[in-house]
């Protein structure tokens, strides 16, 4: 069988300790996998592996003990079974995301509407080096977006409708970042310390609280591993329609920019993450001023 390794790893299929042995990975879309799914792996990994997956750091499933001479029949039944491959090599991996609003109580923003999003644009894509995003969906950061290469927090900065509020004090005591206070009867916000949370307007019991703008907080140049470093805080509130033309731009200035095999993080931190950042063409990079994992 006349087959480029460097190719299968493209499509997930990966040498493994072990003569003639691969690993079939395959990737989720923010960590779902339906109980079909589940049926169908486990069947695969009993037909042409050794009966075992590993769950991987990415959300994803590996199934080990794959022989290279069941390569095509392996592919086509995950393609009839709507199985989604994995990837390895120099690009963009698996985007990584937390169950969002959709399930946790904490969560601000629809993380598995983003993910699919960012799946269907950015999954596969051939980089320099690998590339790796994230999204959380509140201020918890379940997903480790600042770890990532790009990473993704959602937010939600309140405003206050005071004909509704009683006064009561409940939002000033629950609120994380302390950025609401109350003093002679006027309640005030420092939205310097607010930290998109939401949790004044979750918690007021007359709606006094309303939501005034939701998105995201961009990170960039994460990464783990040898030498590993959190990423700049590169943009405040970007709204989930940005999202895909911001992370382009990045992109597009990074392979600008690298020198070699550098990461992502690599290029910001040599440029400098205002340097970086002021190359971006997008119209709210000076909102906030960049600092490392903030």
């Amino acid at each position: 069988m006349n087959l480029d390794f460097h190719e299968l790893k493209k499509g997930g299929f990966i040498k493994q300790q072990g003569r003639d042995l691969f690993l079939m990975r395959l990737r989720t879309i923010g960590g779902y996998l339906t109980s079909r799914d589940l049926e169908n792996i486990a069947r695969i990994a009993a037909k042409y592996g050794r009966g075992e997956v590993h769950l991987t750091t990415r959300q994803g499933v590996e199934i080990p003990g794959v022989r290279l001479e069941k390569y095509q029949e392996l592919i086509a039944e995950i393609k009839a079974l709507h199985l989604l491959p994995g990837a390895c090599g120099p690009r963009v991996r698996s985007i990584v995301a937390c169950p969002g609003k959709e399930i946790c109580s904490n969560g601000v923003v629809d993380t598995r509407a983003i993910a699919g999003k960012l799946d269907r644009a950015f999954f596969g894509r051939d980089v320099p080096v690998k590339l790796k995003i994230a999204v959380a969906g509140c201020y918890n950061a379940c997903t480790k977006p600042m770890e990532n290469d790009i990473g993704l927090r959602g937010v939600v900065y309140p405003e206050l409708a005071a004909e509704r509020c009683s006064l009561c004090g409940l939002c000033q005591s629950i609120c994380p970042g302390g950025a609401i206070k109350i003093i002679n009867d006027r309640v005030s916000m420092d939205k310097k310390r607010c930290n998109g949370d939401g949790a004044c307007i979750a918690s007021c019991p007359n709606n006094a609280w309303v939501m005034a703008a939701t998105g995201f907080v961009v990170y960039v140049g994460g990464k783990m591993g040898r030498n590993p470093q959190l990423g700049y805080k590169m943009f405040d509130l970007v709204p989930e329609d940005d999202i895909v033309p911001l992370i382009n731009s990045i992109l597009a200035v990074y392979e600008e920019k690298r020198k070699g095999q550098e990461r992502l993080g690599d290029v910001v931190r040599r440029l400098g993450p205002e340097v970086f950042r002021e190359l971006i063409p997008y119209p709210g990079r000076k909102e906030v001023a960049a600092g490392g994992g903030n």
